[in-house]
């Protein structure tokens, strides 16, 4: 019940991913015309950065949830083989993941603010660089509650399974 509220909840967030793609795929392809007609577009390589970094921060949330990032699987074996110790593996796992997005929150949130008091703006393009980071820390305290309400992968599901293929 709250997985299936909390991916609803993030539906705009996948919305915002997809714009954020076409902006690439946008600025990238008007960068190159423009660029054979010697008209480049002013700060086209800060865009993309921003574009990229927002993509990935707003993508985070929604990958958390589904539990659909990079998995490692050392102790496989030995958690299908006890039940208590994939709880417990769950439980630090989920843990440290909660620490290190609260963590980066918070220096996000710090940096933010010192752009924000400097005046911080991209040289070319000239906008604030401060709700880039502000936008950065929510999106991971976002992920922090993400985490909470994960769900493990289905039974059966291999993470290595499909790997080699083409």
């Amino acid at each position: 019940m709250a997985y299936s509220v909390a991916s609803k909840a993030l539906f705009p967030l996948y919305v915002l991913t997809s714009l954020c793609i076409v902006l690439l795929m946008g600025v990238s392809f008007s960068d190159v015309i423009l660029r054979s007609l010697n008209r480049p577009i002013p700060g086209a390589y800060e865009i993309t950065e921003i574009a990229v970094g927002a993509m990935v921060f707003a993508a985070l949330p929604v990958v958390t949830l589904r539990q659909e990032h990079v998995r490692v699987t050392l102790f496989r074996v030995l958690a299908e083989r006890y039940r208590w110790l994939d709880l417990l593996f769950t439980l630090v796992s989920r843990g440290v993941a909660i620490a290190v997005y609260v963590f980066f929150a918070w220096h996000l949130l710090r940096l933010g603010n010192q752009m924000s008091a400097s005046g911080a703006r991209a040289i070319f393009a000239g906008f604030p660089l401060a709700p880039f980071a502000w936008f950065a820390a929510a999106m991971c305290l976002v992920s922090a509650f993400a985490t909470i309400f994960s769900r493990k992968a289905p039974e059966g599901d291999d993470p290595t399974e499909g790997m080699g293929e083409i």
